[in-house]
């Protein structure tokens, strides 16, 4: 006959049984930073640069491209249409100079109050094809300004977005450029100094400092003179003389001899003076009698007016700047 076990044997096997089990209950968890980290080494690697994207990151990206593509195609549909006006305004040019015998002699006749029919008729072309282009360069403008928009979220648009939106930018910029300078021409042409100026002077004043080439402040300056601000023409060349190397400052001659004269335009004959000396003492002295005659007959008429001649060794570097 069997015996029933005691109440101790059954409470000793039960403690044993949940000690026997406890590792295999907890061998999951234990397994778990280690799974984690065996899913993060075998998750694809994210491009430096480019955060990885959410949905609502994915829907602006893409919005961006289509708006990056759609400026890209409508600035091809305007160089299309540039091409085409270009080829009309150089058939207006010709019918212009057609009615004059010489377009520079036209433009100095206009600038004395010419008024015969040919001289107006003249005029009215080059008038008309400035306006064309300013039309046309208003719609380059609202690329811009679309370009400009989208540079608002450049810091949440993809590296490559970026690069598309600096391509466009600099396209713009330089189509923008190019157009404005010939339009001041068409206006400087038609005997408009002042028009012509106040067109360039957007580009100049838009332009960083450090792009503000030779050429631009060269334009600026002659418009500035023909428009009869001297002080501003002034600032331009001496700018560019201030931009030369100490070496080759006073080399350029035909530089020396614009500045001195819009110095004397403007009624400084000191620093006309000094500029005039400074180009003489940087030539070598077997030089001085042929490559230095404009300067030293400059000095000489000056002096006639009652000038004084300037010091030697004087840097007109050191005159006062407008």
């Amino acid at each position: 006959m069997l015996q029933r076990p005691s109440v101790f044997l059954v409470v000793l096997g039960l403690c044993l049984l949940l000690v026997w089990s406890a590792p295999l209950l907890g061998a999951p968890a234990a397994k778990a930073p280690a799974a984690k980290a065996a899913a993060e080494a075998a998750a694809p690697d994210t491009p430096k640069g480019d955060a990885p994207k959410g949905k609502g990151d994915e829907a602006s990206g893409d919005k961006l491209d289509k708006q990056l593509a759609g400026i890209s195609d409508r600035l091809t549909e305007l160089m299309n249409e540039d091409m085409n006006l270009a080829m009309s305004l150089m058939g207006m040019q010709q019918k212009a100079n057609e009615l004059v015998e010489s377009p520079d002699k036209a433009t100095e006749e206009l600038s004395k109050g010419g008024a015969t029919t040919k001289l107006r008729e003249y005029k009215q072309v080059l008038l008309q094809s400035a306006q064309r282009l300013q039309a046309l360069d208003a719609k380059y403008g609202a690329l811009q300004k679309a370009q400009k928009t989208l540079e608002r979220d450049r810091e949440h648009a993809t590296t490559e977005q970026q690069a598309r939106l600096d391509d466009l930018s600099n396209r713009l910029q330089a189509k923008h450029r190019a157009n404005v300078e010939k339009i001041a021409v068409y206006y400087e042409k038609a005997a408009e100094p002042k028009i012509a100026l106040q067109i360039l002077s957007e580009v100049y004043q838009s332009t960083p400092e450090k792009q503000r080439d030779r050429a631009l402040k060269e334009r600026v300056g002659n418009l500035s003179e023909k428009a009869g601000n001297y002080k501003d023409a002034i600032v331009m060349f001496k700018s560019i003389l201030d931009a030369l190397p100490e070496k080759d400052r006073y080399r350029d001659r035909a530089l020396g001899e614009k500045l001195g004269g819009l110095y004397e335009k403007a009624g400084d004959l000191k620093a006309a003076l000094a500029l005039y000396q400074a180009f003489l003492n940087a030539m070598p002295a077997d030089k001085r009698d042929t490559d230095g005659k404009t300067f030293r007959d400059r000095i000489a008429n000056i002096e006639k007016k009652g000038g004084k001649t300037a010091p030697a060794a004087r840097d007109p570097n050191r005159q006062k700047r407008y």
